[in-house]
C-alpha cells in the first residue's frame, strides 16, 4: 500500500513532562479544570505506559481516581492512545479491532511524535513531516474547556484545533451536509428515526477526517460503543461519552485516501460483494401478494427495463413473524414457484428479516429461541421485551455463541421453501415501538425511565431507551445493553452473513440498516427511511460518501424516496443519480403511490432503461473499484476533495461526487431545473458519453444543459475505463432484458481519456462474481492498461496481464475509444499489423477503433499516429 507520506523520518518519539503546554508555547497553568497528573511514564516495546492520578474530580460524581495510559505505535502512520481504569475492568468494544495483539516492537519508521503534559495531563500528536499538530488535549489556561474527565458514567476529553473552523467530515450516521458544522453538537447513538436533518440515526461511527487547506489530511477514531455527544466549536472538539474507555486511533494520512486506507486497517476493509448485487433492485412495502410481486417483475420485462432482484418487505410474513409466510397471499408453494421462476430468468430474490421474535407460543421460532436461551434478558433473567410489527417480541442476543446455530436453522428451514439469494435485516438498532421493556419487572427499586436510561449526562437530550430496549437489559457475558446497544445491528449482520455463507457457500448479500465501524467488512447498508423530496435526494450524496469513508462500500439510498408520494420528474432524476450509487434499489412505503418506473409512462421508462444500461456498462469499473476497496481500503464513491485536496472549492462540495478517481457525476437536485451548475477542478475533463473536452477557459464553474433525460457525467483525463456496453444487447424472443449474468459476458470497450501528457492508465479485475475469497486465493485475473507516447507523435495503448486465476478465454476487447486526440489519425497498428476499421471525429477529437476481437488472455499493443 502506498501511504503517500511527504517525508519519512527515522523513529523519533519525544515526550516532555511540562507544567503545561499549549501548541507553540509553554505556559504555567494553575490546576483549576477537572483533570489528572502524569507519573511513572515508561517506555515499552510498543510505545509507552503511564499512570494518571486524579487531581480534580469531574462534574457528575464517581470519578475514577487512578487511570492507566497506553500508547501503541502500530505502523508508520497509525498510533493508538488508550486510557483505562487502573483498578477495575470496564466495558471495551470487542470484535472490531483488526490490528491484532499488541506489537512486539515499534515500527522502524513513523511520521508522528507524541508529547505529554504532566501537571495537568494532556497529550499532543504531531505529524513529523510537516510539524502539524494533529490532536492536542491540554486544556487552555483559562479552562474554557476541561481537562480529562473519567468517571463511572461520564468521560470527557477535548481536542484543541490549531486553526479555527477546520474542515471536518464523518461522525455519523446522519442525514447532513458533507462538511460538518463548526458550531454544533453531534450525537452518536443508534436510533430509529426517519433521517431528520443533522440528528443521529441508525448507525454509530465516531470517526472523523480533518482536511487542512494545504491538502494534508488526518483521521481520528474513538473505538467506543457508548452513547456520546461530540461538541464541535470553532476551536475545539469535545467528546462527552457515558461509558467505556477512551481508545483512540490516529491516522496520519497524509492524503484523504490514505487516511481511509489506514482506518480500514483497524476496522477491516470492505468485503467483496456478489457481482449481481451491483445491479438494479426493486422493492416496495405494499406488494400484498406473491402474484403482485410477480406482476411487477413481468411488467419490468414488458417495458424492456432491466431488473436484477425482486425484494419483499414485511408483507410476505404471516402476521409479521420472521421466517413465516402468509398462508393465503404468499402461500409456500406459490413462493417456491415464484423464486424459482426468477432464477430461471437469471434474477434474484431478497426478503426482509427483523430481529424481534414474536412472543407467541404457537410460533416455532419463539419456542426454539426460548429453548436456545440466546435472547436479551432483563436483570432477573426474564426476556427483555418490546413491541414491533407482530406485537410483543423478544430479541435474539447476537453476542451469545448459541445464536449462530439458532439463526442459521431458521434461515435454512425458510430457504427450503423460499430459496432466497440474500437477506435484508431491518429494525436492528434495535428498534422498539415502545421505550424500554414494554412489560418490565422491578429491578432493585429502579423504575422504567430512570438510570441507566437517563445517565447523569444525556447525549442527544433524550432518554437512551427511546424507541429501543431498557438500558438495564443484559446480553451474553453479563454485558449491559447500556454498553452494547450500538453494536446490535453490527453483530446481527455478522451472524446473518455467516449464516448465508454456510447456507449458500457464496458471498453473502446482506443489507443492514444499523451499522458500526467494521460493518463493511461483512455486509452492506442502505441509508434508511428517507423522503420523496429533492432535499432528501440531495442528502443521499453525502450519505453514500460518508459510508464509504466509514469503510462500507456497498451502499445506496431508497431511490425515488420511501415516505410520501414521489413525482415522475423526481423519480426520473433520482433513477439517474441512483444508478451511480454502488447499491441501486427503488423502494417505497405502503401508503404512497406506486413508483415502479413503468407507471410514469414512456419518458421515465426510457430514462430508466438508459440509466440502468449506464450502470451495467460501467460495472467492470465498479467491480474493479470494489477489488481495490477490499484489497487496500479504497473508497468506491468519494468526494471531490479526495482527488483535489488542496482545492478549497471542493471542501464543502456535496452536490457532485466521484466514482473512483476518474468519473465525476453532477446530477440535477432541484425541481424543474433544466441545467446544472458544475464545478470542474483544474484538470482535463471530457464528457463521458461523447468524449468532447470541457472548455475551462472561461473558468472552472460552468452551467451545463440538463434536460430531464440528461445527467452530466465527466471523465478525468488520465483514466482508462473498462466497460461492457449493454444498450445494444438484443433481447431474445420471449426473453427478458439484460441481467448481470449476461452483461459480464459481453465484449469490452476501453475508454481512454488522455491527460495533458497524452497518457492514461487503468485496470480491470475479473472473477466469477460469487465465489468466496477469490482475491485471497488468487482465483482472479487482473489486467492493467496503459497509454502514452515515447516523445513522438505515436500513442501506444497496451494491455498487460498481471494475474490469470480466472478463465477469461471467452472475453474480448472489441472497441477502443480515445478521448483527446488533437490530430487526424491516419495510421493504426494492432499488434504490429496495420488496421483500418476506425473513425476519427475532428469535432469531438475522438478516435474509435472497432471490431478488434482482442482476447483478454493475451497482452496486446495498439498504436496510432497522424
Amino acid at each position: 500500500m502506498n501511504l503517500n507520506i511527504n517525508i519519512v523520518v527515522l523513529l523519533v518519539v519525544s515526550f516532555t513532562l511540562l507544567t503545561c503546554f499549549v501548541t507553540g508555547t509553554l505556559a504555567q497553568q494553575p490546576v483549576a479544570c477537572p483533570g489528572y497528573q502524569v507519573s511513572n511514564l515508561q517506555t515499552t516495546s510498543y510505545g509507552y505506559t503511564a499512570d494518571l492520578a486524579m487531581i480534580t474530580a469531574g462534574p457528575y460524581g464517581n470519578s475514577v481516581k487512578a487511570l492507566t495510559l497506553y500508547v501503541v505505535f502500530h505502523t508508520q502512520q497509525i498510533i493508538q492512545v488508550k486510557i483505562v481504569d487502573a483498578a477495575n475492568e470496564r466495558w471495551q468494544v470487542p470484535f472490531v479491532n483488526q490490528m491484532g495483539a499488541l506489537p512486539t516492537s515499534k515500527p522502524n519508521l513513523i511520521d508522528y511524535t507524541i508529547r505529554f503534559a504532566q501537571t495537568q495531563f494532556g497529550f499532543s500528536i504531531t505529524r513529523v513531516s510537516t510539524g502539524e499538530v494533529i490532536f492536542n488535549t491540554s486544556p487552555p489556561s483559562n479552562c474554557s474547556t476541561n481537562g480529562l474527565i473519567f468517571s463511572e458514567y461520564y468521560l470527557e476529553i477535548t481536542n484543541q484545533f490549531p486553526q479555527s473552523n477546520p474542515n471536518i467530515y464523518g461522525l455519523g450516521e446522519r442525514a447532513a451536509p458533507l462538511r460538518l458544522q463548526n458550531n454544533f453538537t453531534y450525537t452518536i447513538w443508534n436510533r430509529d428515526q426517519a433521517t431528520p436533518l443533522n440528528l443521529n440515526v441508525y448507525g454509530s461511527h465516531p470517526f472523523y477526517l480533518n482536511l487542512n487547506p494545504n491538502g494534508d489530511a488526518h483521521g481520528v477514531f474513538l473505538l467506543n460503543s457508548n452513547a456520546m455527544d461530540i461538541v464541535m466549536q470553532p476551536n475545539s472538539l469535545t467528546y462527552k461519552v457515558v461509558g467505556g474507555v477512551f481508545d483512540f486511533y490516529f491516522f496520519m494520512g497524509p492524503s484523504p485516501a490514505s487516511v481511509i486506507q489506514q482506518y480500514t486497517q483497524v476496522i477491516g476493509t470492505p468485503y467483496m460483494p456478489s457481482y449481481w448485487s451491483l445491479g438494479w433492485h426493486q422493492c416496495r412495502w405494499g406488494y400484498k401478494s406473491v402474484n403482485e410481486s410477480k406482476t411487477v417483475a413481468e411488467n419490468y420485462a414488458k417495458y424492456g427495463i432491466p431488473l436484477e432482484t425482486m425484494w419483499n418487505d414485511i408483507d410476505y410474513m404471516d402476521v409479521y413473524q420472521d421466517f413465516t409466510l402468509d398462508p393465503v397471499n404468499f402461500a409456500p408453494e406459490d413462493m417456491t414457484s415464484y423464486v424459482g421462476w426468477l432464477h430461471t430468468r437469471n434474477q434474484h430474490y431478497i426478503m426482509i428479516i427483523d430481529p424481534g421474535i414474536h412472543m407467541n407460543d404457537s410460533y416455532e421460532a419463539y419456542g426454539q429461541l426460548l429453548e436456545n436461551g440466546a435472547f436479551i434478558q432483563q436483570p432477573n433473567g426474564v426476556a427483555a421485551n418490546g413491541v414491533v410489527w407482530p406485537g410483543s417480541t423478544i430479541f435474539p442476543d447476537f453476542f451469545n455463541p448459541n445464536i449462530q446455530d439458532f439463526w442459521y436453522v431458521q434461515l435454512e428451514k425458510f430457504h427450503q421453501t423460499v430459496p432466497f439469494d440474500g437477506v435484508w435485516i431491518d429494525m436492528n438498532e434495535v428498534s422498539n415501538f415502545c421505550s424500554g421493556n414494554c412489560a418490565p419487572v422491578s429491578q432493585s427499586g429502579d423504575q422504567v425511565g430512570s438510570y441507566p436510561n437517563n445517565p447523569p449526562y444525556l447525549p442527544g437530550g433524550l432518554p437512551l431507551d427511546t424507541k429501543t430496549l431498557d438500558m438495564s437489559s443484559i446480553q451474553f457475558g453479563n454485558v449491559s445493553y447500556y454498553n452494547s446497544h450500538n453494536l446490535y445491528g453490527y453483530t446481527e449482520g455478522v451472524v446473518t452473513a455467516n449464516s448465508v455463507i454456510s447456507l449458500l457457500n457464496q458471498r453473502p448479500t446482506v443489507i443492514s440498516r444499523s451499522t458500526f465501524p467494521g460493518t463493511g467488512k461483512h455486509h452492506a447498508h442502505w441509508l434508511g427511511d428517507n423522503q420523496s423530496t429533492y432535499a432528501s435526494m440531495a442528502l443521499s450524496i453525502p450519505g453514500i460518501l460518508n459510508m464509504n469513508m466509514f469503510g462500507i462500500g456497498l451502499v445506496g439510498a431508497d431511490i425515488c424516496g420511501l415516505q410520501g408520494d414521489t413525482t415522475a420528474q423526481l423519480c426520473a432524476r433520482w433513477i439517474q443519480l441512483g444508478n451511480f450509487y454502488p447499491f441501486s434499489r427503488s423502494h417505497n412505503n405502503n401508503d404512497t403511490i406506486p413508483q415502479e418506473p413503468y407507471v410514469f409512462g414512456p419518458e421515465v421508462i426510457n430514462i430508466t432503461i438508459n440509466s440502468i444500461n449506464n450502470k451495467y456498462t460501467l460495472l467492470p469499473y465498479y467491480y474493479t473499484l470494489f477489488y481495490l476497496a477490499h484489497a487496500q481500503g479504497d473508497t468506491i464513491v468519494r468526494p471531490l476533495f479526495f482527488e483535489y485536496p488542496a482545492d478549497p472549492n471542493t471542501f464543502a462540495l456535496d452536490s457532485q461526487f466521484l466514482v473512483g478517481p476518474s468519473l465525476m457525476v453532477s446530477p440535477v437536485l432541484t425541481e424543474n431545473a433544466t441545467s446544472v451548475d458544475v464545478y470542474f477542478p483544474q484538470d482535463i475533463w471530457y464528457d463521458y458519453f461523447n468524449g468532447s473536452r470541457v472548455d475551462l477557459s472561461q473558468g472552472n464553474s460552468l452551467t451545463l444543459a440538463a434536460p430531464l433525460d440528461v445527467i452530466n457525467v465527466h471523465l478525468r483525463g488520465g483514466a482508462i475505463l473498462p466497460t461492457q456496453p449493454t444498450a445494444d444487447y438484443q433481447v431474445p424472443d420471449g426473453g427478458i432484458p439484460i441481467t448481470t449474468n449476461i452483461s459480464r459476458t459481453l465484449p469490452f470497450t476501453l475508454i481512454v481519456a488522455l491527460n495533458a501528457n497524452g497518457s492514461a492508465s487503468g485496470e480491470l479485475y475479473l472473477d466469477d462474481g460469487i465465489t468466496l475469497e477469490t482475491y485471497e486465493n488468487k482465483k482472479y485475473s487482473l489486467l492493467q492498461f496503459n497509454a502514452g507516447t515515447d516523445g513522438s507523435s505515436t500513442v501506444t495503448i497496451q494491455l498487460t496481464v498481471v494475474n490469470t486465476g480466472f478463465d477469461m478465454s471467452s472475453l474480448i476487447v472489441d472497441k477502443v475509444v480515445v478521448y483527446g486526440v488533437p490530430i487526424i489519425v491516419t495510421t493504426v497498428n494492432v499488434n504490429g499489423t496495420p488496421y483500418t476499421t476506425l473513425t476519427y471525429s475532428s469535432t469531438l477529437q475522438t478516435l474509435t477503433i472497432e471490431s478488434l476481437a482482442l482476447p483478454l488472455t493475451s497482452s496486446f499493443t495498439i498504436q496510432y499516429s497522424n
